[in-house]
């Protein structure tokens, strides 16, 4: 059961963003959602070089920020440690705060002993 679940979270942004929440928050229930999926499909559009330009433009909360600038770095860098990834923001703490995260995010993945682990 656990090597699914590994799998899962290699093989599946929109389950590894799931997951990604419920690490960093833990305690706060994760509400799955169309959206979700939405972004996941856009996502490995840019991954695949399908799309070179993404703007994603939703109300605040909608877990855009955790999706994109959190578990989507993590994701990537799971994949291939030697991808470069740049992360823009309004703000010096917003960007450091969701890098704190992405970085929190990879370190608790290995420290779970996860097959997810870079």
């Amino acid at each position: 059961m656990r090597a699914l679940y590994n799998q899962m979270l290699r093989q599946e942004f929109d389950f590894f963003a799931a997951h990604a929440f419920e690490l960093l928050h833990p305690g706060t229930q994760f509400l799955e959602n169309w959206h979700i999926r939405a972004i996941a499909w856009q996502l490995r559009r840019v991954t695949d070089g399908e799309c070179r330009r993404l703007i994603i433009t939703m109300p605040p909360r909608s877990l855009k920020s955790i999706a994109v600038s959190v578990a989507w770095p993590a994701f990537i860098l799971g994949h291939d440690p030697t991808q470069k990834i740049l992360a823009v923001s309004y703000g010096e703490d917003l960007a450091v705060d969701l890098a704190r995260q992405c970085r929190q995010l990879m370190e608790r993945n290995c420290q779970r002993k996860t097959e997810y682990c870079i």
